[in-house]
Parts: C-alpha cells; sequence; structure tokens
C-alpha cells in the first residue's frame, strides 16, 4: 500500500508541472535580431511579469485565460500583444522590439512609403533581400530582379554600369518617383535619374520599397508609373563594424568598397562610411566606364529626438554609346558602337541631406528635412564628314542645383493613423554648348528653373478587426520658367511661365479575412507636367525653330492617369504569395507618336489610352533546404488611336499598342541550401516581343528574349561571402530596348545589344 501511494505521489509531482499552464520566449532587436537582456515582460491584468535573461528568455506562470503582455526596453518602442492561454497550454513567444533611433531614422521615408497592408501593389526589401542577388552593378540593373513588371537596358551592354534606364509596366523611367529618405533624386525638368552619376548606390542602402501605379503621395515629381523609395544604411546598430568588397567580372570589370560603421559611441553618436571605385571596359566596343563614389552619414540621437546628416558623391567617365545600332550591323558584329571613339563623358553628382526627428509622445512625432542635390559635366557629341570618318565634337554640358525642404508630421492612434506633409524645392539648370577643342567659348546659353510646393495628407482608420480604410490627397503646384540665349534670341523675347497645378486623390480599402490572408482594392488619380525636353519639341536649347510653339504652351499639354488596383497578398511563414490586377486608363498620356527626325521621334499627346494587367509574386521554402521565388506580369495596353505626323498615308490607327511594352515578363528562381555554407540557383527570366513603334510594323519589333542566370553563395563563416554568378548562361543574343534609324537610306530598327555569357565574382570580408 505504501508503494503504490508513493507511486501516486510521484506520478501527481511530476504532472502537475506539465499540465500548469505557461509562457515562455525571447525579446531580440529586430534590427540586429540580438537578444535584448533586461527586457521587461509585463502581464497586465495580473500586474506580474518577468525580467529576460542574458539570452532574452522570459518565462511566466499564468492561469488560463486572455492577457494583454506589454513588452518595454530602454530605447525601444514597447510592443502590446494579446494572447490566449489554454488548460495545459505552454505557449512560447518572440518579440522583436523597434529601436527607438531606428523608427525615428526611418519616419523620414515612412511619409512616402505605404503600409505593408496598404491597399496598393508594392514591394518593400530589406538589405538582406538586396544583398542575395546585389553584385556591384547601379540600381536600374538591380531593382529589375526585384519586382514585378520591371524591365530595364543597357547602353554598355553589361547591365553593371554606364547609362542605362528602367520602365514600369512599360512606361519609362522620367514618370516614376524615386526619392532617397523622402529627398527626391529625379532631374526636376527632365524627371530622370542617371544613377551612373552615383555608381555603387545600392551597396548603401538599407531598405527600397517599389510601389507599382501612383501608389501613395511621395515628394518631388510625380508618380505616375509608380514609385521606388530608398533609404539609407540605419547608423545606429548595436555595434562597431567594418565591410570589404572585392568584385571580378567579365569585359575587365573591377570594382573595390570599403565601408564601417562606428556603432554607438557615448551612446548618443554614430556614424556611417563607404567608398568605393569601378572600371571596366564594357560589353561593346569603346563603351567602358571609371568612376568612384563616397556615401556618408553621420548622427546623434536623444531619448527622443534624432538629427543625422546624409551625403553622397560620386564623378564618372563613361565612354558613351547612346545610339542604338541597326540591325545589320549587329549581326556582322554584336559589339558595334556607333558613337565615335572619341566621345566620352565626365560627369557626376552629389547629394546633403539634414534630417531632424522627434518623438512628441508614443503616438506623434515629426521630421524635418532640408537637402541639397547637384549634377553637372561634360557631354561631347561627336559629328563626322561626308564619309563618316570623325570630324569634331560639340560639348553639351549642364549644372543643376536643386534646393528643397520637406515636413511630415505621424500620428497614430489604436485605430487611426494619420501623416501628413509639405514640400517645397527650387531647381535651377544651366545649359551651354562648346565647339571643341574649345571648351571656354561658348556657342549657345540658356537658363531654366522650376519650382515647386505640395502638400499631402495620408489616412488610415481600422473600422474593424477585418476591415481598414485608406485615404490619400496631395495638392502639387509648379512653375517652370525659361530665359533664352539673347544671342540667339532677343532680349525683348517673352516666354511666359509654365504652370501647373494637380489634384491627385487616392482611396482604397482593405479586408483581412484572417492572419494570413488579405484582399484589397483602391482607385488614385494623379496628373504629371511635361519634361523640358517636350516642351522644347525634341530639342536641347530654345530658338526661332520652336520659339512660336514654347510662346503658345500648346505644344504639349500635362497627362493624367486614373488607377485602378485591386489584389490579395497570402502570408505564411515558408510560402508567400502577392497577386494584383491593375487598369491605368490615361488622357493625354505623352507617346513618341510625333514627326521622326534622324534619331529620335517627337512625343506628343495621345487623348486615350490604357494599360491593364494582372501581376502575380510568390516566394517558397522547404524545411530541406530548397527554395524558389519569381513573378509574372500578363498586361494588354493600347493607344486608342492616333494620326502620326509625317505620314504620307494620312491613315489614322485605332487600338494599336504603345511602343516597348511586352505583354509577357516571367522571372522564375530556384535553389537549394546545403552543406550550410553553400547556396545554389538558377533564374529564368523571359521577356515577350514588344513594338519599337506604336503603327505596330511586324518587322519593327524587339524580339521575345529568356535569358538564364546562375548563382552559387560560399559562406565559410560570418565574416567572410563568395557569390560567383554567371549571366546569360544559355549565351543568348538579346535586346531591351529598340529605336528606328536610318542606315543606308532604310529606316531598320536598331537594338541596345545585352551581353553574351558573362561572369561576376564578389567578395566580402567583414570585420
Amino acid at each position: 500500500m505504501k508503494k503504490a501511494l508513493f507511486l501516486f505521489v510521484l506520478i501527481l509531482s511530476a504532472w502537475i508541472p506539465l499540465s500548469a499552464q505557461s509562457l515562455s520566449g525571447y525579446v531580440y532587436s529586430r534590427s540586429e535580431n540580438t537578444p535584448l537582456p533586461g527586457a521587461e515582460v509585463l502581464v497586465k491584468e495580473t500586474n506580474t511579469g518577468s525580467t529576460c535573461d542574458p539570452k532574452g528568455y522570459f518565462d511566466i506562470k499564468l492561469k488560463p485565460g486572455e492577457y494583454t503582455l506589454r513588452v518595454s526596453y530602454t530605447g525601444y518602442r514597447t510592443s502590446l500583444r494579446k494572447i490566449r492561454l489554454k488548460a495545459g497550454e505552454h505557449l512560447s513567444l518572440r518579440f522583436y522590439l523597434d529601436a527607438e533611433s531606428q523608427l525615428l531614422e526611418s519616419v523620414t521615408v515612412e511619409a512616402v512609403r505605404a503600409a505593408e497592408d496598404a491597399p496598393i501593389a508594392q514591394r518593400t526589401l530589406g538589405k538582406k533581400e538586396i544583398e542575395k542577388i546585389f553584385r556591384g552593378e547601379d540600381a536600374q540593373f538591380l531593382l529589375q530582379e526585384l519586382s514585378p513588371s520591371i524591365t530595364s537596358h543597357s547602353e554598355a551592354g553589361t547591365a553593371f554600369s554606364n547609362y542605362g534606364a528602367m520602365r514600369l509596366r512599360g512606361i519609362d523611367q522620367t514618370r516614376i518617383n524615386i526619392t532617397l529618405n523622402g529627398a527626391p533624386l529625379n532631374d526636376m525638368l527632365d524627371q530622370g535619374v542617371f544613377f551612373s552619376n552615383f555608381t555603387d548606390f545600392a551597396n548603401s542602402i538599407q531598405s527600397v520599397q517599389i510601389q507599382r501605379g501612383v501608389g501613395f503621395s511621395s515628394n518631388g515629381t510625380a508618380s505616375y508609373a509608380g514609385s521606388v523609395n530608398f533609404e539609407s544604411e540605419n547608423i545606429f546598430t548595436d555595434r562597431a563594424r567594418a565591410e570589404v568588397q572585392v568584385n571580378a567580372a567579365s569585359f575587365g570589370t573591377m570594382r573595390g568598397s570599403a565601408e564601417i560603421f562606428s556603432g554607438p559611441l557615448n551612446e548618443k553618436f554614430a556614424f556611417y562610411g563607404r567608398m568605393s571605385s569601378f572600371q571596366t571596359e564594357g560589353y561593346r566596343y569603346h563603351s567602358g566606364s571609371e568612376s568612384w563614389s563616397m556615401f556618408f552619414s553621420a548622427g546623434y540621437r536623444g531619448e527622443k529626438d534624432l538629427l543625422k546628416i546624409t551625403a553622397f558623391n560620386g564623378r564618372s567617365r563613361n565612354e558613351l554609346a547612346y545610339f542604338p545600332v541597326p540591325l545589320p550591323l549587329i549581326q556582322n558584329d554584336p559589339r558595334s558602337n556607333i558613337n565615335f571613339e572619341q566621345d566620352r563623358d565626365q560627369f557626376g553628382q552629389n547629394f546633403l541631406q539634414i534630417q531632424y526627428s522627434r518623438s512628441v509622445s508614443s503616438s506623434t512625432s515629426y521630421h524635418g528635412s532640408l537637402y541639397y542635390g547637384g549634377a553637372g559635366g561634360d557631354f561631347p557629341f561627336g559629328y563626322g564628314d561626308s564619309l563618316g570618318n570623325f570630324a569634331g565634337q560639340i560639348n553639351y554640358p549642364l549644372q543643376n542645383r536643386h534646393y528643397g525642404f520637406f515636413g511630415t508630421l505621424h500620428h497614430e492612434k489604436e485605430k487611426i493613423q494619420i501623416k501628413s506633409g509639405v514640400h517645397a524645392y527650387l531647381f535651377k539648370r544651366k545649359n551651354w554648348e562648346t565647339l571643341l577643342p574649345d571648351n571656354v567659348n561658348t556657342i549657345y546659353n540658356d537658363r531654366s528653373q522650376k519650382s515647386e510646393i505640395s502638400a499631402f495628407v495620408n489616412a488610415r482608420y481600422i473600422l474593424s478587426k477585418r476591415f481598414s480604410l485608406f485615404g490619400d490627397v496631395q495638392l502639387r503646384e509648379s512653375t517652370m520658367k525659361f530665359e533664352a540665349d539673347p544671342r540667339i534670341l532677343p532680349a525683348t523675347v517673352n516666354i511666359p511661365p509654365y504652370q501647373y497645378f494637380f489634384i491627385n486623390p487616392k482611396a482604397g480599402m482593405n479586408y483581412k479575412f484572417g492572419k494570413n490572408t488579405l484582399a484589397y482594392f483602391s482607385f488614385g488619380r494623379t496628373g504629371r507636367e511635361p519634361t523640358k525636353f517636350d516642351i522644347f519639341g525634341g530639342s536641347t536649347r530654345l530658338d526661332s525653330s520652336n520659339l512660336a510653339a514654347v510662346q503658345k504652351q500648346n505644344l504639349i499639354l500635362p497627362e493624367y492617369v486614373n488607377d485602378f488596383e485591386a489584389g490579395f497578398r497570402y502570408r505564411r511563414e515558408r510560402l508567400k504569395l502577392n497577386v494584383n490586377f491593375f487598369w491605368m486608363d490615361f488622357r493625354n498620356k505623352i507617346e513618341p507618336i510625333g514627326e521622326r527626325l534622324i534619331w529620335v521621334q517627337l512625343r506628343k499627346n495621345v487623348p486615350r489610352s490604357y494599360r491593364r494587367g494582372i501581376e502575380a509574386e510568390g516566394s517558397w521554402k522547404s524545411p530541406g533546404g530548397f527554395y524558389s521565388d519569381g513573378f509574372i506580369s500578363l498586361m494588354d495596353a493600347r493607344i486608342k488611336a492616333y494620326d502620326p505626323d509625317n505620314d504620307d498615308l494620312d491613315l489614322v490607327y485605332h487600338n494599336v499598342r504603345p511602343a516597348l511594352t511586352p505583354p509577357l515578363l516571367l522571372q522564375l528562381r530556384a535553389g537549394r541550401k546545403f552543406l550550410r555554407q553553400f547556396d545554389f540557383s538558377l533564374a529564368g527570366r523571359y521577356t515577350a516581343a514588344m513594338y519599337i513603334e506604336p503603327t505596330n510594323r511586324a518587322d519593327w519589333t524587339v524580339p521575345a528574349s529568356f535569358v538564364l542566370n546562375a548563382r552559387l553563395l560560399y559562406s565559410p563563416s560570418e565574416r567572410v561571402e563568395v557569390s560567383i554568378q554567371a549571366r546569360n548562361l544559355l549565351n543568348a543574343l538579346y535586346y531591351n530596348y529598340g529605336e528606328i534609324a536610318y542606315y543606308e537610306g532604310n529606316m531598320l530598327p536598331a537594338y541596345f545589344v545585352e551581353a553574351p555569357r558573362n561572369f561576376n565574382i564578389l567578395l566580402r570580408f567583414a570585420f
């Protein structure tokens, strides 16, 4: 009997702790993924809790029921989470806290970024995701691998550096708003971005958000096709560290980069710096580049405020290859470059931003930012004699000066979040021409100026646990002024300023079917003013040939788009899927339908056109180390009707496809991690054929292409990483861009040839 009683007591004593309810877990810093020892976990209903041990671990005993946990740590944003504990259950949790200083750092981009559940087509990628595919290339070549509906082309062919551009949903880069920490990077008059002026920029980026369609309000040029919002490195990391990168690649490509993080100094100061140097011969003949760049950030943080300075500077010398090559020359030699070998530019760009952020309370913060951007250099254009031999050069230098300010206010309560902001800038441009070798005495000189002021309000209201409403409205006014060269036009010539005012509203909603699935719908409208190039009728100068049209201000009108987006998102730990449907209805869209000059077709307004389609992206990871990700874009784009200039047939074209808009874009990556230190992946990209110009001639197309790339990553330790990338494994001859050119008296397709099979080795050393 005594033995049986002893056995019963033993079983009971073992059963009781197993059946008791308990709660345990870990608390980490989100940015560093490191434990936060001493973090407090409080159960509000019982006023009991626990303090985390050196590993960030906590353990609390509780009765069954519903509780609210309050997790806090000095210098970090407090987290609240509701839980339900069942009888006999042991619940294990992980908390990731955001540092107040890092939240203040990111508040500059939060104003122009959409929340994760916002009802628009978007993708946000952190530094680790960017580094998985980054090989030292300029940002536009990187972005096409990160999001659906983006294509890019490279003038040198390497898709690494030198000049190139991207298109979003087939719409050119001048209609994509691009910012760094909320400050615009676009040239305000031409509205493009030239990443080759400041190479290795993507190496200093903490995160990037790509919004497709008009998205939410941003600073600077109109978010017409979409926006790209870069965030610079977060400097208040938990430790000091340094990294050196070395690239060796095909076509004589070499890149070196070194960066350093100070870590917190006296818990209040920190800085980051990077220096890079780069050179390549280019794939096409005489299309090489030499460049250097630097990126620097420094800051001070208090308990509630942050002061940060961010600056970059870059300088490059590019051998020019901006003329697409007629097809017969490509067939004879794919490396052909019809620019003269003597054409070599020297350009640079610099940027300075001073940011101040303050957290007024746990629900309210504000930010102010002053910024300056400058760009300029020489751009020689070689011309030939009657036999086509080099005869001389005209230099087309320019100088940009960009001064701006923006301020934002964030307020967030339990059910409502409001962001508001203002932005103002002054952009000045000098254009001049010289006849080389005399680079002192000008043969033409003009000045342009653009100013803008805008304001926005963005709100999100949570109606219930499942249903949320979103609204956004922006008021934007811009003015352009042009001052002609008095040697070309009399000083008495009156050129009235170009003034534009836009009201850009957006509204949407989402519905959560559970923890993992969300559906959304939104509508947005935005307007965009023409570029200086469009206003001047495809010319870089103002003279008697285009003065009358410029004075009348009716050469080209502002364009508008009504954008409808709808889709759903599914999120699990190992499986993610986004599907988006869009319809973009354009009014007066500016398209290349005007008079065809030797190397350019003038752009004019098309009364009605549209782009509609489906974008899907997803990723999957298996427990065995296999993974895959990819996206697909299906698009139908149409110009409803237009009558081209100088068409002897006097035809009106109906329901034609706009130029350089592929109906299908597909990318798929599959890989596996093995032996703990290796990661191998293959990525295939298919781009369907697209028309070069809007009459849709069957023989004037950019042919369909399929490109296969491979990557092997070897990480023997946390401090060393080796990445070997092979691009265009199948050695395909392909193009991503085309124009129509005059060649031997005929009009023929001309292309930028992309490189054949090539290799890139990237070494990273961390200290």
